[in-house]
């Protein structure tokens, strides 16, 4: 009888403890692979403050390798922590290489560099996951760049585009999580035979709608007002999903509809562009807390989203966005940018809105849209439960072990 594949998963980030929705669809997708027989081990980075080196979740081995922290828009100050990681890496994954026979790789900028040239020395199998679109198009990131020469940056920036073209092409299959992606990566000659179309996912047992008397007891439990619209957004509290554009725009809003609250959950710890400080003193100048609450991170996101009527994201650019399909799921109407995989799901007035990213009026016309169609939310959310079908975490893990098997 031929055993399971063992599979070593290597990302920068993973839950727990850090959350963020690459991190949980990781460590969802891990355990999910485990409890379908594959032995399932996960190195990653070490976190501030730091978690244990070597523990146990589940059935999932997970290790966590030196440097700890935000390297992302460091410039050249990263360049060394990141090669301690890449070394540290390889060491390991050479000494281990006869304890696995598929990497999956999520993300294709820094990763690849090692995983790649390892598995063909090892001949081994090497799955990437390219986690959005800008980590595709920038070889180097923009805050990074800003901090170097112009000269030097760029240079640097074209080296590591070219290698990580060849990464790209040697890796056995690379997984779009989008269609946006896959182009990009035809576009950076990737094969066609060598893509493997598999979207994010998410636990639809989990996230899924209430009924109105479940609604308003978690209301309570939350400390949501009863009578009130209440609008969600849920994710990091950065620049980059777009959320000091809805905060300023929150006055408008209200002056239309005072019947509106907003709830944020998330936070901007571990994010390199964290607004959390500024948005707070936003909504404190303004005197519109009665209009806003601060939820924090959580691990009960999925009650939060039952307990709300309508889910905003504004995000300026998305590789998937679980937080989406977490919304869609829980059957609620969404008003979200049209990047990432949203194009790809939403069907603008039918199970949501779209609107251009960065443009505050488009977003302001989109919300405002929404509302004027409250009597129609009820069939808009159960269209947008419908359409989560392909996103079912158990059919994207079969998927997922179906491809290490191969």
């Amino acid at each position: 009888m031929k055993s399971a594949p063992r599979v070593f998963w290597l990302t920068e980030a993973f839950y727990p403890p850090i959350v963020g929705g690459q991190e949980l669809f990781a460590a969802q997708l891990a355990r999910s692979l485990a409890a379908r027989g594959l032995a399932v081990s996960v190195i990653t980075r070490q976190t501030v403050p730091p978690a244990s080196v070597s523990e146990m979740i589940g059935s999932v081995h997970v290790r966590r390798i030196a440097p700890a922290g935000i390297l992302k828009g460091k410039g050249w100050r990263a360049l060394g922590p990141l090669l301690g990681f890449l070394l540290r890496l390889s060491v390991i994954l050479l000494k281990e290489s006869k304890r696995f026979d598929v990497l999956v790789v999520s993300g294709v900028k820094i990763i690849p560099l090692v995983a790649v040239p390892i598995c063909l020395l090892t001949r081994k199998k090497c799955i990437l996951r390219a986690e959005s679109f800008f980590e595709l198009h920038e070889a180097v990131s923009a805050e990074s760049l800003q901090t170097m020469n112009s000269v030097s940056g760029r240079g640097i920036g074209a080296i590591a585009n070219r290698i990580r073209r060849f990464m790209l092409r040697r890796a056995d299959y690379v997984i779009a999580i989008s269609e946006q992606i896959r182009a990009q990566l035809l576009h950076r000659g990737v094969a066609a035979a060598h893509i493997r179309e598999i979207p994010n996912a998410v636990d639809i047992e989990r996230f899924h709608p209430v009924t109105v008397l479940q609604k308003q007891i978690l209301r309570a439990r939350f400390g949501l007002p009863s009578d009130k619209t209440v609008f969600i957004f849920s994710g990091r509290l950065s620049r980059a999903k777009g959320l000091p554009m809805l905060v300023e725009a929150w006055p408008a809003l209200l002056e239309r509809h005072p019947d509106l609250y907003l709830v944020i959950v998330g936070s901007g710890r571990l994010s390199f562009d964290d607004c959390e400080d500024s948005i707070r003193e936003f909504v404190r100048a303004r005197q519109l807390s009665d209009s806003v609450q601060f939820a924090g991170e959580s691990d009960r996101v999925h009650e939060y989203l039952q307990a709300s009527d309508l889910f905003v994201f504004p995000t300026e650019y998305e590789g998937f966005s679980l937080a989406l399909v977490e919304a869609l799921a829980c059957a609620m109407p969404v008003v979200v940018t049209a990047v990432g995989a949203a194009p790809d799901l939403i069907r603008h007035g039918q199970n949501g809105y779209l609107f251009a990213p960065k443009d505050s009026a488009a977003m302001l016309a989109a919300l405002l849209s929404a509302l004027d169609q409250r009597d129609r939310w009820q069939s808009i959310g159960a269209a947008a439960r419908r359409s989560i079908a392909p996103f079912d975490l158990r059919v994207v893990a079969d998927r997922y072990a179906q491809l290490c098997e191969e």
